[in-house]
């Protein structure tokens, strides 16, 4: 990839995060996790799993746990950052498991009108 692909990469998903609405924000950064640990396990690189354990523990810290649902969502996030930890591949599949399905309920979520 040439390194001017990757500059205006990062260039557009900094606008991206700039100007989204929280809710995207939330689905972007699933997305972004996702990417790094399939990008961590195909190509064995630690650099992306850390991003990936980087990007779950923020959203992690971002939870309000002032609700059952939301110490739920909390502990989640924990428990995949933990996964990452091993460093093994069972355990990063798991953790993708678990993040694919929050992803994909966020991403249901925000193209609710109300929410």
């Amino acid at each position: 990839m040439p390194p001017e692909y990757s500059k205006n990469t990062r260039m557009y998903d900094s606008i991206r995060v700039r100007t989204t609405s929280l809710k995207g924000l939330v689905c972007f950064i699933h997305g972004q996790a996702l990417a790094l640990m399939r990008k961590g396990m195909e190509e064995g690189s630690q650099r992306d799993i850390n991003k990936a354990q980087n990007l779950i523990f923020q959203l992690e810290l971002a939870v309000n746990r002032n609700e059952d649902a939301s110490r739920v969502l909390a502990n989640l996030y924990a428990y995949c950052y933990y996964l990452l930890e091993n460093r093994d591949p069972q355990s990063i599949i798991a953790a993708r498991r678990i993040i694919e399905t929050l992803a994909g309920t966020f991403y249901q979520l925000a193209k609710q009108k109300k929410y």
